[in-house]
């Protein structure tokens, strides 16, 4: 029964993916939702010239995702969508090298990320988002092993995160009140 959910799941996800390669994207975030807490999960893509599989990383704010079942079920997806696009033979356009590609399951790499650690029960979803914000401000165009120095505990100092709400807030209120001027400038 499981087995079957897991393709019945693969078959949504690819039609919510609508066509598009994964394996040529530099980057993909995957928010976990989990025990009503949040972490991410980053798919690194690294550049061809770089020899390398794909990199998955976890960033968990107070530590109480196991990461080993993330980069299982993740690695499961790739796996999967690695055999779906190798039914039609071997793509020329993804940004892995062609021997790499071949074994690509066995050139997975994982890495759990020390990360900056929340002061409260609640923050996790900001500091996904803020871990997100943060990972395409700093990121170079394509990860390497060697990259990953760049994360760790003060990446950024856990205030910055939760001082995000703040930054959000203001943001809808002025939409909301862009919204409602708009509104009152139709009525009259």
């Amino acid at each position: 029964m499981r087995r079957q959910q897991d393709g019945v799941s693969l078959a949504k996800l690819r039609r919510w993916l609508k066509g598009v390669n994964i394996f040529e994207k530099a980057y993909i975030f995957v928010p976990i939702y989990y025990r009503l807490h949040w972490s991410l999960a980053v798919i690194c893509i690294p550049a061809r010239e770089d020899k390398i599989g794909p990199i998955i990383l976890h960033l968990d704010s107070l530590g109480l995702h196991t990461s080993n079942i993330i980069f299982q079920n993740i690695r499961s997806f790739l796996k999967a969508e690695w055999e779906h696009l190798n039914q039609a033979g071997v793509p020329t356009h993804i940004p892995i090298e062609e021997s790499i590609w071949k074994t690509l399951i066995s050139n997975i790499e994982t890495k759990k990320i020390e990360v900056p650690q929340q002061d409260n029960d609640y923050d996790c979803g900001l500091f996904v988002l803020y871990f997100m914000e943060r990972f395409i401000k700093d990121a170079p165009p394509r990860l390497i092993m060697s990259d990953l120095d760049m994360f760790g505990k003060k990446w950024f100092r856990p205030a910055e995160a939760s001082r995000l709400r703040d930054s959000i807030k203001t943001l809808l209120e002025k939409h909301f009140e862009d919204a409602k001027n708009k509104l009152d400038a139709i009525d009259s």
